[in-house]
């Protein structure tokens, strides 16, 4: 079984994505199994959001990677420690910075990163900028992946992001076939059948829950479910992580649908629509 994994979290916007790492992130550390999360967005950086009431200070990724040289000294002097939990440490762009805070980077120091960060854990999760044409460290992050694990709102606004961003990353270095696809916040009255056949089959689903919900606006994700509501979350969640750890089959891969010229087309909840 293969061992320290690098998983990029990646998918449209307002998918889930840092909500979806974060509790990824979470459950493996209570395996003990040594956890660092990435947070790549710059643009709106999300320590302050998921960790609102620890001080971060001098602790950035963006001081990281525009440093002379990174170490694995440099990168555990930048990650955040969660208190209680010792197996679960996080590291992103802190309150305030935005691209043009630090020196520019080259894909070279990213790879460098993602390597050292390999050796220091068991489980690297990177939760991905959507806007990955223009964050050569989430693109990287697609391409070194072990799993990329690709988010899709069940509407039509992810259905266009994905039309539009998707054949930028045609290579086979890029491996999109391998992608493990999800339906992300579901809710019962989604067309989700549609997008899911848009998308050659979305096996895995993960539902909307008000507790997630809550939770991600209270600066509360790596606290546990204790909803009977959430408990389909949470089933969802073990079965992402059974596949990460190797112990179930990724879905059947299904070939996506390349050309797809009318978005409305088979939306039954459109039919009769002027």
């Amino acid at each position: 079984m293969q061992k320290n994994k690098i998983i990029a979290v990646w998918g449209n916007h307002n998918s889930g994505k840092t909500t979806l790492a974060a509790k990824i992130a979470n459950e493996l550390s209570k395996k003990k199994k040594n956890v660092i999360l990435v947070l790549c967005d710059n643009i709106t950086p999300t320590v302050s959001t998921i960790l609102p009431l620890t001080d971060a200070k001098n602790q950035s990724l963006g001081e990281l990677l525009s440093s002379i040289q990174i170490t694995q000294e440099s990168i555990l002097q930048k990650c955040i420690t969660l208190g209680k939990n010792d197996y679960l440490s996080v590291i992103g762009y802190l309150h305030g910075e935005n691209e043009r805070t630090y020196a520019k980077y080259s894909k070279e120091r990213v790879v460098d990163l993602f390597i050292l960060l390999k050796h220091l854990a068991d489980y690297i999760i990177i939760d991905c900028s959507s806007l990955v044409s223009y964050d050569i460290l989430s693109r990287t992050a697609l391409e070194l992946a072990d799993q990329v694990i690709r988010l899709i709102s069940p509407d039509l606004k992810a259905i266009s992001f994905y039309d539009s961003c998707l054949p930028q990353f045609a290579e086979r270095k890029y491996n999109l076939q391998n992608h493990m696809k999800v339906l992300s916040n579901v809710k019962y009255t989604m067309p989700t059948d549609s997008v899911a056949n848009r998308f050659g089959g979305v096996p895995l689903e993960i539902p909307f829950i008000e507790e997630i919900e809550k939770q991600y606006l209270e600066g509360r994700l790596f606290e546990s479910l204790a909803d009977k509501k959430s408990q389909d979350y949470v089933k969802a969640i073990n079965e992402i992580i059974a596949i990460i750890e190797g112990a179930k089959e990724l879905p059947e891969k299904v070939k996506e649908k390349r050309q797809f010229n009318n978005p409305l087309k088979g939306f039954k909840w459109m039919r009769g629509a002027k």
